[in-house]
């Protein structure tokens, strides 16, 4: 794609999510080829192949939640909801996940330890060896892995927010 093309892409994003996406004009405009890679790298953070739409948004959520307080966060819940995860389970993440059904409310937990470095507990691996295969462990880690790319570059840019969670906004 042209730098042209990508920030006609950008701006229909920025409008679609009513979500401020200065930080990856000026990345598009400081360097058209990083960027381009970057583009490249974009699906990866929305890959889903054989993850249940619930347990990828409820790890996401959760993930991002670690990576990022701010306008990422609310970005997230906009597309979960886009997505048609039920409102109740996206409250739930938002309130730590502990008024999730127990199979979800382990993905939380799994997802939140795994976004933030800690070491999980020998029973929830248990649990949730029971509940993934090994390829949706692993497309797990992509989703867990891919949430903090973005508010790590926004902080690197001088665009991170003071850490306060927003007034979430449930629209989509």
């Amino acid at each position: 794609m042209t730098p042209e093309q990508h920030l006609q892409e950008i701006e229909a994003f920025s409008r679609r999510y009513r979500y401020d996406m200065d930080y990856l004009k000026e990345f598009l405009h400081a360097s058209p080829k990083g960027y381009e890679k970057f583009a490249n790298f974009r699906p990866l953070s929305h890959h889903r192949e054989f993850l249940s739409a619930d347990i990828y948004w409820v790890s996401k959520l959760a993930a991002m939640q670690v990576a990022d307080c701010g306008a990422c966060l609310q970005l997230s819940v906009r597309m979960a909801l886009e997505a048609g995860l039920d409102k109740s389970l996206v409250q739930a993440c938002l309130q730590g996940g502990s008024h999730l059904p127990d199979k979800l409310k382990d993905i939380f937990d799994f997802a939140t330890a795994v976004a933030g470095h800690q070491d999980i507990d020998p029973q929830l691996e248990e649990r949730i060896d029971t509940i993934l295969e090994k390829r949706q462990r692993i497309e797990l880690g992509v989703c867990v892995a891919t949430a903090s790319v973005y508010p790590t570059i926004k902080r690197a840019m001088g665009y991170a927010q003071s850490c306060c969670l927003l007034d979430v906004d449930f629209s989509v």
